[in-house]
């Protein structure tokens, strides 16, 4: 599996069958799978989340659900194949989202385990959750690098995570944790330090690379010789009750809505650029945003140049031409002193503003200023210009098919990405809608002016 490298190459992990057996193993008792089970296999092959739903569904004999890469999950749940589902494993970031819209999420009926990995929980979408489902289903929080078998660690959230920071949990079978200072020396319970890993899922380190192989792979002193332990690079704390705390990263590597980045990597593809002399990459928030010096540089021209040979997570939202990176007195790039994104974009023109000239424009505008928390929508306004992302994609979606019955393709909003352009996109797919109900079935809908607004065609 491979996964993103601080110099600008990917490093592939092995991941043996015999760390891979074991985190089998303890998911499918640790999860209580059973062949009553229907478990939706929603990441792609290429993220290692998907080994944590193929294969112990498969082993404890339960119906795999494959889902359709061209539809948001909440399209997908309403869908007849979606019926019956009991188990849901999803990126923290990606849940935060459809909690934010809670209702307007077709949650399986018979769903009772959901879990979450790729991100620090928040505690008021626990909050938000339980009032909702209450202890009806189950909530998992897992952590775990690509090096550590997928998951290391999981932690059973219940009402006390909805008042405080929820914690990443205990290992699971077979795995052993350590928290460490930077001397390798095992820090106090409540103090900051490295969480280093090992037992049964440490993988065989990183294909063809000895040198970071040997850097992050050390010699694991309780274990059988020969064993070897992973340094996550992850600052964690150990709770009074003994569960570990995420605290954030020692080295330079960020998380972007649940997906690792390594700034190195961005850099690399932005510097192979012509016109681009420097580059510096760094998270704000949900965005990851570059930095760049150069000549004649095209901000657009680049996010398109980069979206041909990096994955989509690791396009950066936001870039930003300077004069000069700023440097701390010694040299070094001072990453604190780059400016937030959201104030360049503050001061990017944007287009005169037209007011919404149809009741599809009208409906666009008013999901997208929900969404996007802004004042105004104008109809030549874009969408991702406006702060939109991937994630507030899907709850774009999400609502006009809540406010109209109407389930729109989510690359409709990445091909169509002002308010003029996605209305168009919205009315065609109603069209197709209306083509291909029968005559009686427009005749009813038409002659039911009182009937509820999700029954009802707009005029």
């Amino acid at each position: 599996m491979y996964t993103s490298g601080s110099t600008g190459t990917p490093k592939g992990v092995l991941v043996p069958h015999r760390a891979l057996a074991a985190r089998v193993a303890w998911m499918r008792d640790g999860y209580g799978l059973t062949a009553d089970d229907r478990v939706l296999q929603y990441a792609t092959l290429s993220f290692d989340t998907s080994a944590e739903e193929v294969f112990p569904a498969l082993a404890a004999g339960a119906v795999l659900v494959t889902a359709r890469p061209d539809a948001t999950l909440p399209d997908q749940l309403a869908e007849p194949y979606c019926a019956g589902l009991t188990v849901l494993d999803l990126p923290t970031p990606y849940w935060h989202h459809l909690v934010a819209d809670l209702a307007e999420t077709p949650w399986p009926p018979d769903l009772r385990l959901l879990v979450l990995g790729a991100d620090q929980v928040r505690p008021e979408a626990v909050a938000a959750w339980r009032a909702r489902f209450g202890e009806r289903v189950r909530l998992v929080n897992s952590y775990g690098p690509t090096e550590t078998a997928i998951i290391a660690t999981t932690a059973e959230l219940g009402p006390a995570d909805a008042h405080r920071r929820p914690p990443i949990g205990r290992p699971v079978g077979g795995t052993t944790v350590a928290v460490l200072d930077r001397h390798g020396t095992p820090v106090p319970p409540g103090t900051p330090g490295e969480l280093v890993i090992g037992g049964a899922g440490v993988t065989d380190g990183y294909l063809g690379r000895p040198g970071a192989t040997a850097r992050a792979f050390v010699p694991d002193p309780d274990g059988p010789p020969g064993a070897r332990r992973y340094r996550t690079g992850d600052l964690v704390r150990r709770l009074p009750d003994g569960t570990l705390e995420f605290l954030g990263r020692i080295d330079d590597q960020v998380k972007v809505r649940g997906y690792r980045v390594e700034p190195g990597e961005v850099e690399s593809a932005l510097l192979a650029r012509p016109g681009v002399a420097q580059a510096a990459v760094v998270a704000h928030r949900d965005t990851l945003a570059a930095y760049v010096v150069g000549t004649g540089l095209d901000p657009d021209a680049l996010r398109t140049a980069l979206a041909r040979t990096l994955p989509p997570h690791a396009v950066p939202g936001a870039i930003v031409p300077l004069d000069a990176l700023p440097l701390t007195p010694n040299g070094k790039l001072d990453r604190r002193a780059l400016p937030a994104p959201d104030a360049v974009a503050g001061a990017r023109r944007r287009p005169p503003h037209v007011p919404p000239r149809t009741e599809a424009e009208e409906l666009v505008a008013d999901v997208w200023q929900e969404v996007l928390g802004v004042a105004a929508v104008g109809a030549h306004d874009d969408f991702f210009d406006l702060g939109g992302h991937s994630l507030l994609a899907t709850r774009v979606v999400a609502r006009i098919r809540a406010a109209i019955d109407l389930a729109v393709p989510l690359r409709a909003l990445f091909t169509h990405r002002t308010a003029a352009a996605f209305a168009e996109a919205v009315e065609a797919a109603l069209v197709a809608e209306i083509d291909n109900l029968s005559d009686d079935d427009a005749a009813r809908l038409l002659a039911a002016p009182d009937a509820p607004e999700g029954d009802r065609l707009p005029s």
